[in-house]
């Protein structure tokens, strides 16, 4: 079982471009939750009736939560044909991406821009 803790969230807010990376709450906290809990929450805070991989939840400049469901990203590394610490990875990348503001969920020219992202932090951890 992997785990992400502060030395992997530093390493990827450094691998971040700078102007992003200071968007991001002083503290990080990579929260594991089970499938029925993710499920919850996903249709309570994104009217989404099926778990979600990952959540994230800022609290302030502070403090934010990425809460993973490890069984839906288990899936959904087989599925990808990727293994299970590169998905995690990326969804807790994609969670810190969310967590500075970064809403691909806006239009295709956020989407196109979070992508770019990740690829290039994801090459630099997986080669």
């Amino acid at each position: 079982m992997m785990s992400i803790g502060e030395k992997e969230i530093s390493r990827l807010r450094r691998l971040l471009p700078p102007r992003i990376a200071s968007h991001t709450p002083r503290r990080i906290a990579v929260v594991a939750i089970s499938e029925k809990e993710a499920a919850r929450l996903n249709a309570r805070f994104r009217k989404i009736s099926r778990p979600a991989n990952v959540l994230s939840f800022r609290y302030g400049d502070e403090y934010g939560e990425i809460l993973v469901c490890r069984a839906v990203i288990r899936r959904d590394a087989v599925l990808q044909k990727h293994t299970f610490r590169f998905q995690m990875t990326w969804m807790v990348l994609h969670g810190i991406l969310h967590l500075a503001g970064m809403h691909h969920e806006k239009s295709l020219q956020w989407e196109r821009r979070v992508e770019t992202i990740e690829k290039e932090v994801l090459s630099c951890l997986f080669p």
